[in-house]
């Protein structure tokens, strides 16, 4: 009961009238036999005989042996009005699949339609798998498509281009007169799987998804698919123009001196030019000396080079050596005299001192002596004493109030192998510098470029000092923002790294194969994870680019740039016949089941039960690995066929019978019991009593079902047609004979066929025309040329009231059918109508009530119920299924005490009591024509 426990209004809904029924449908069959391909035991569902030859292939031709009709019967099914068919195919218990074992490894093809001529050094490649400069490509080749492969051509790389998937070959190596076309050609790398590897082994086993010998006519190639190659990525910067300081207050008219903060002036060099205020661009004259604390590395005393001039230079930082020293300056006159064994020298060079931290170690050399000075402190001097300790070349005019004082440009001193450059951001190269060598970087600045290296990075500062080579007029003397535009690093790849930087993630995921391509050489990874804001992607394991200091690198001109990273996935097509059924593309064959690759996994994906493959399944390979070489391939990269495919023995009855081994594994006539919407069943052609009696009570059983029945061929006796059919008593079945004569679409000869698929169309059609109610009977049986035997009205007249429905010649009328009885001796249920009228009312009335379980079993419930089917009977009279002008006369509806017992309600019984008034067809017109006197009335 719902709560009302808050004062308001509460919106109910509810219903006063019984719940409606729907009519089940009364034509939907089920056929049982032998089909060329397709699912074995499960129904399935055909709409067309279209559907039918693509789900389980071509009529059977000629159709000799027990079961071979369906198709034949299909067909006429849907000829004479059917629209649905669950088909179950039966195959003897020993036919096998068709299958293959594939190859791994690298198979590659010419792309469709390409054709290489003799002479000619760049061809095109549908991948470029395995292919490095100085591979070997073996080529092999047939003269038509039907004679086998051989080798033919041997092809050294001496470049490729990855963008194009084209390798360029030595010249001359393909002769004059050579016609290599993709249909006839396929191409090994030598010392590469699966060169040197014995066909159809190693790799997947492919099985044909159903038993049968129509497996032998499926193909299947697996086509190296690459996605577009993503260039690989490197730290670059922007050259910047920073902010030195905010001063406070005003800078006089005429001043040419300046107060900086000690972080600014570990920024500012002489010769900068700067922005005080709106004042701009004014030179750097001169900047205080600073002042640095150090001991003498070995303990001293050192060497006197206070004659100045000696060259300063950088070896050490964080304990670690520069892999190139690199040189800040010189001695000032007058210092850095060592033969005291000082620790602090008060006159150095600002530009040596700002580029120095605590635990440099930096090394004079005056040509003939040379010591090593480990940095304890550096003061600047602001640390030193606070004060205007910059000195412009030019005053400050006008006067500046609370001035911003910029940076613009710094001096590239061509006294020095290095140049000074601020970016906006330095944590895209390595601090403080790379510890194997120098790290390579290209400057650019608009269409110029110059290869340059870093020395040492200033992160705190985004200062980097790089050595390049300087062309003339490419980039000025003065850095700036103009003349040297961005700084990028040429190294996009090391030995050992997991992480690199690339245009686009989209074509990544984790687990895909990835092959990292420097130009000459390309170089197998997984990823692991992906980061499309970082744009960058991660590997399982650290790169092997064949040993410590090996690198993946840029050109130094941007235009010049081959290095790229590309998916590699593969794409799986199947045909059946020769044509192209089903394609399987962006496979992987990665079994790790973390990554996302996994669901691209050829193997999971080709045996989905939802998305897979209708044609084959795929054995898990022998060797599942996840490198290049584990790749399946067929061996020549062509389509491979499956072979071995059989139908097995002749069907026997107790193959058509089948077995019971329970949901979604039950055979022959069982496996109609998994569908409940089948209201018309058969075994077209099989005459076999066993069948035909395990058919009828399967009927029998269900009963919502009725068994069409075929007259045994080449029975033209009255005898004989009785003989067989008085095996049988089912008010569940009809029989109809004889067979009759249509053409073999395989052969296009006429055959004899069961008349049980038209039959069953009739049925169909007439239920659709006017109703379940209405005899299938005197229809026009559709798309048949003859009869096998002509019955006459007085063999009809032994035979109609023993249950055989015949199908006769009625000139002009066409070939009909002339009857329409069960085969049962139950005189109530004689009538195919009244036995079909009464499935579709129980059916009806069993599913449009099951709402009434576990509702309460009161008089309010008899109500409902009876007012449910009233309705629905109502509804069935109106259409002439019954009998009577009114209602009441046509059926009526009992639920009350009258049909329950105390003990039935308490018991949890609700009986309904149903009486119908069916409508029987007019089998017998009689018109009674006799003679009269005229009269004058």
């Amino acid at each position: 009961m719902p709560e009302y426990l808050h004062p308001g209004v509460y919106i109910e809904e509810t219903s006063y009238r019984g719940k409606p029924i729907q009519g089940v449908s009364t034509s939907t069959a089920g056929f049982v036999g032998k089909t060329r391909k397709g699912p074995e035991g499960k129904p399935t569902l055909v709409t067309s005989f279209n559907d039918y030859t693509r789900k389980f292939g071509a009529q059977v031709s000629p159709p000799e042996l027990l079961g071979d009709y369906m198709g034949h019967a299909v067909k006429a099914f849907f000829d004479n009005g059917g629209s649905r068919a669950f088909i179950v195919s039966v195959l003897a218990s020993d036919a096998l699949a068709a299958s293959q074992t594939a190859n791994q490894g690298t198979v590659l093809r010419l792309p469709t339609g390409t054709t290489v001529r003799g002479g000619a050094t760049t061809f095109t490649l549908n991948s470029l798998r395995n292919v490095a400069v100085g591979s070997v490509l073996r080529v092999y080749t047939r003269p038509d498509t039907l004679s086998p492969f051989s080798e033919s051509l041997l092809l050294n790389v001496q470049s490729y281009d990855a963008l194009r998937n084209q390798v360029t070959v030595g010249a001359n190596e393909i002769p004059n007169g050579t016609t290599l076309t993709a249909a006839n050609t396929y191409i090994l790398v030598s010392g590469v799987s699966p060169h040197g590897v014995a066909p159809n082994t190693g790799g997947p086993e492919i099985t044909a998804k159903n038993r049968g010998e129509d497996g032998n006519n499926i193909t299947v190639n697996f086509i190296p698919t690459d996605r577009t190659p993503v260039a690989l990525t490197s730290g670059s910067a922007l050259r910047e123009q920073p902010v030195l300081e905010t001063v406070a207050g005003p800078i006089a008219d005429g001043a040419v001196t300046i107060e900086l903060s000690s972080a600014s002036l570990r920024r500012l060099r002489v010769g900068d030019q700067i922005a005080v205020g709106t004042v701009e661009p004014l030179t750097v004259g001169a900047i205080a000396a600073a002042t640095l604390d150090f001991t003498i590395n070995g303990g001293g005393p050192g060497a006197d080079f206070s004659a100045g001039g000696a060259t300063v230079t950088l070896i050490s930082r964080g304990g670690v050596n520069l892999p190139t020293p690199f040189e800040l300056g010189t001695v000032e006159a007058g210092s850095f005299d060592l033969t005291g064994s000082p620790v602090t020298e008060a006159n150095v060079q600002h530009g040596v001192a700002a580029a120095l931290v605590a635990g440099d170690v930096i090394r004079l050399d005056d040509g003939g002596n040379q010591d090593d000075l480990t940095i304890t402190a550096v003061q600047l001097a602001q640390d030193v004493a606070p004060g205007a300790h910059v000195t412009l070349a030019s005053p400050v005019s006008p006067q500046q109030t609370d001035a911003d004082i910029r940076l613009l440009a710094t001096l590239d001193d061509n006294t020095l192998p290095t140049a000074r450059i601020i970016v906006a951001d330095a944590s895209s190269f390595t601090s403080p510098f790379r510890t194997s060598s120098a790290e390579p970087v290209s400057i650019t600045n608009g269409s110029v470029y110059s290869a340059a290296q870093i020395l040492l990075v200033d992160s705190a500062n985004n200062t980097l000092y790089v050595t390049y080579s300087n062309v003339a007029g490419n980039f000025g003397e003065t850095v700036t923002t103009g003349n040297w535009t961005t700084l990028s690093s040429t190294e996009v790849a090391a030995h050992g790294d997991t992480i690199v930087s690339v245009a686009s993630t989209n074509s990544f995921y984790s687990g895909a194969k990835v092959f990292l391509d420097n130009g000459t050489r390309q170089f197998e990874a997984v990823v692991a994870s992906v980061d499309p804001a970082a744009r960058r992607i991660q590997f399982s394991q650290p790169l092997d680019l064949g040993g410590a200091g090996q690198f993946i690198e840029l050109a130094a001109n941007p235009s010049d740039r081959r290095a790229f990273v590309r998916t590699a996935e593969i794409t799986l097509e199947v045909y059946e016949n020769g044509v192209l059924s089903e394609v399987f593309d962006g496979l992987s064959w990665n079994t790790d089941t973390s990554t996302d690759a996994y669901r691209r996994y050829f193997v999971e994906r080709i045996n989905d039960d939802e998305a897979g493959s209708d044609l084959i399944e795929i054995t898990q390979p022998g060797n599942p690995g996840f490198a290049q070489v584990n790749q399946p391939v067929t061996p020549n990269g062509l389509a491979m066929s499956l072979l071995n495919g059989s139908n097995g023995s002749n069907l026997t009855a107790v193959d058509l019978i089948g077995a019971d081994n329970g949901p979604g594994s039950r055979t022959g006539i069982e496996a109609l019991n998994e569908r409940d919407d089948i209201s018309i069943v058969a075994v077209p052609g099989v005459t076999d009593e066993s069948v035909q009696s395990a058919l009828l009570t399967h009927c029998e059983l269900n009963k919502y079902r009725i068994a069409v029945l075929d007259g045994e061929k080449g029975s033209n006796s009255v005898s004989d047609i009785q003989a067989h059919r008085n095996n049988y008593d089912s008010k569940y079945g009809a029989y109809y004979a004889p067979w009759l004569k249509s053409l073999d679409l395989t052969t296009g000869r006429t055959v004899l066929v069961p008349p049980s698929g038209h039959v069953m169309g009739i049925y169909a059609r007439s239920d659709a025309n006017v109703g379940v109610h209405k005899a299938p009977a005197n229809e026009v049986v559709r798309n048949i040329s003859d009869l096998e035997f002509p019955f006459t009205a007085g063999e009809q007249d032994i035979l109609n009231p023993a249950g055989v429905n015949l199908i006769r010649e009625l000139t002009p009328r066409g070939i009909r059918v002339w009857g329409a009885r069960t085969m049962t001796s139950d005189q109530e249920w004689k009538y195919v109508n009244v036995r079909r009228l009464f499935i579709f009312l129980e059916h009806s009335i069993d599913k449009g009530t099951q709402w009434v379980v576990f509702e309460p079993n009161n008089e309010s419930l008899w109500a409902r119920v009876v007012e449910t089917i009233t309705s629905f009977l109502t509804g069935v009279w109106k259409t002439g299924a019954l009998m009577g002008t009114t209602a009441d006369q046509a059926f009526f509806v009992r639920c009350d005490r009258s049909t329950m017992t105390q003990d039935d309600i308490d018991n949890g019984r609700l009986v309904v009591e149903i009486g119908v008034a069916p409508t029987y067809p007019a089998e017998f017109v009689i018109f009674r024509i006799g003679q009269f006197t005229a009269s004058s009335n």
